[in-house]
């Protein structure tokens, strides 16, 4: 299975840019959680995640530390989930960008689940963060702040959001349970199905 990944992986590295792809990173094989994961990773690599659930610590609130990587699943959204078990009492999402990420910080092939926090359960974009998300299924998450965005939230960043599926979305005190952008965000958004969340998509302020 790893070689065939391989052959995977040095595809998706022919388009990206030059700096994508060094070492491979597996999960759970060789580190235990996906943030272990992504701790261990240098600029340039891929953390590939096998097919399972993961829940717990380590396995939500992701948060790349302003490494460029790829973070991609080996079988796509329906094989791999990330279920953030987030509650009121404990809240969590499933990635957490905000140190100056670009568009080679890949996110792709994952069904994001359960996360619940203030804005952004799903994704949350910010401080001139703006990854790439790409062929994830973003489901049922809860946001409960003013501007909350559960599925996606982008403030202040660019990210490209392209053939997501952001599905059953609630944001219960704010705007775009799907996707919202703030505050000179400029989010390319290519191919997504958004459906039944509360509500789809929202801008607002100055985006442009």
């Amino acid at each position: 299975m790893k070689k065939q990944m391989s052959v995977v992986i040095a595809a998706l590295c022919l388009g990206l840019s030059a700096s994508v792809c060094g070492t491979i990173l597996y999960v759970p094989s060789q580190y235990a959680t996906i943030q272990a994961g992504i701790g261990a990773a240098a600029e340039g690599d891929t953390v590939l995640v096998a097919d399972g659930t993961y829940t717990g610590d380590g396995n939500c609130d992701l948060d790349f530390g302003g490494v460029n990587m790829v973070v991609m699943s080996e079988n796509g959204p329906e094989k791999t989930t990330i279920d953030c078990e987030g509650t009121a009492s404990e809240p969590h999402r499933g990635f957490y960008f905000h140190s100056g990420e670009d568009l080679s910080s890949v996110v792709q092939g994952f069904t994001i689940t359960n996360g619940w926090v203030g804005w952004g359960a799903g994704f949350y974009c910010g401080v001139s963060s703006s990854p790439t998300i790409v062929g994830n299924i973003i489901a049922q998450n809860t946001s409960y702040g003013y501007y909350g965005s559960a599925g996606i939230f982008c403030s202040q960043s660019s990210p490209t959001i392209e053939r997501n599926t952001i599905t059953g979305n609630a944001a219960t005190t704010g705007f775009a349970g799907g996707i919202g952008a703030i505050e000179f965000s400029s989010p390319m958004i290519v191919e997504n199905t958004i459906t039944g969340n509360m509500a789809g998509l929202c801008l607002v302020f100055p985006n442009y």
